[in-house]
């Protein structure tokens, strides 16, 4: 059985505080691409909030960009807004300290 959106999610960062930056980034988006599929608006924001931050770290700066612009662009409920305040709130900032 194929882990969900917040298990692949779950798995890039463990691969990634572990060093395993290849392999989490890949993860990463399989985790991004596996939300978007299922409409998990929260694990979409997360993963690409993740994602934008490692890109950024990695001074790849274009596509950090794109990414945290896409994090904010993804539309959430009402009922799920807050669970994903802290990342929207890291993307914003990730964005101002990139520019």
């Amino acid at each position: 059985m194929p882990l969900s959106a917040r298990q692949l999610l779950t798995k890039a960062l463990h691969l990634l505080d572990r060093g395993e930056t290849e392999r989490g980034e890949s993860i990463l988006r399989d985790a991004v691409a596996s939300a978007v599929e299922s409409g998990d608006s929260t694990t979409t924001v997360a993963a690409l909030c993740c994602l934008g931050e490692l890109l950024a770290q990695q001074g790849r700066r274009r596509e950090a960009v794109e990414t945290l612009r896409s994090c904010l662009d993804v539309p959430v409920s009402d009922d799920h807004g807050e669970v994903s305040a802290a990342e929207r709130t890291n993307a914003r900032q990730l964005l101002t300290d990139l520019a």
